[in-house]
């Protein structure tokens, strides 16, 4: 029963998958021009300053082959690079992390994503922490996707991956927190412990939905603050969905609107 807990929240990784489409669509208008991002439909229009992380190709995202949420997606994003995602409720953009997540199969189209172990992190919406346990064996359990598969079996992550998670602990200023009971966290407190999860597992994408909704404008900024310095110190490639547009813009290098059933670049 404890294996089953401390492995239901970490994210899983897909590599690559290829489905051919029955129905001819029509071509997507492509997005604007800028480094680190490309897409390719209609010609390609930019160019990349880095090897993309992450890599989506003529992409069908939704549940129902008849009824999708996204069509014709085609997107490269580089490591460091931070992408804001936004549009209404209800249209796309939590299916599309959980599709880069390997959580859904997209219903066509290829995600090329990087190969090992925790290279994904994943925020859902309602976080995914244990409550009723500390901040500390939180954090540990995104070490374990990088631990010995009996260190795994056990949920018992050896010295070096312990430290990494007190490192990450203290690197969203948490230490003072390690024994505390999650459920007696505030928002802004458990968003850090998300985040020091995902830290712990040393990915190469940061996949975070919704996760500055709830929180009032000081925490918010705190919050943005520490996902600016991941993706600058540790060249994580973030993609943040968001509800509001005007802060997005603050901090986001791009910006892409979900808008009906395709993505589009927005200016900032």
């Amino acid at each position: 029963m404890l294996l089953r807990t401390s492995l239901e929240f970490l994210p899983t990784l897909k590599i690559s998958t290829a489905v051919e489409t029955e129905k001819q669509r029509k071509p997507a208008q492509p997005l604007r021009a800028g480094p680190c991002l490309r897409f390719k439909k209609g010609g390609v229009i930019g160019t990349m300053m880095a090897t993309p992380v992450l890599r989506i190709d003529k992409a069908v995202i939704g549940f129902e082959s008849d009824a999708p949420l996204l069509v014709d997606v085609d997107l490269e994003i580089s490591p460091g690079e931070i992408i804001g995602v936004i549009g209404r409720s209800g249209i796309g953009k939590s299916s599309l992390l959980r599709t880069i997540a390997g959580l859904l199969n997209p219903i066509s189209g290829e995600i090329t994503v990087p190969v090992g172990k925790g290279e994904i992190g994943y925020i859902p919406q309602r976080l995914g922490l244990i409550n009723h346990q500390t901040v500390g064996y939180n954090v540990i359990m995104g070490a374990l996707p990088r631990a010995p598969f009996w260190q795994t079996l056990f949920s018992l992550p050896g010295p070096e991956l312990r430290q990494s998670a007190r490192d990450a602990i203290e690197a969203v200023g948490l230490s003072d927190k390690v024994l505390d009971q999650v459920s007696l966290l505030s928002g802004g407190q458990q968003q850090r412990v998300a985040i020091a999860r995902s830290m712990v597992q040393q990915p190469q994408i940061l996949l975070a939905d919704e996760c500055l909704g709830e929180l009032d404008s000081e925490t918010a900024k705190e919050i943005i603050a520490l996902i600016q310095k991941l993706a600058k110190e540790e060249n994580i490639a973030i993609i943040i969905v968001d509800h509001n547009p005007v802060r997005v813009a603050t901090f986001c290098d791009r910006v892409l609107h979900v808008k009906g059933n395709r993505i589009e670049e927005v200016n900032i």
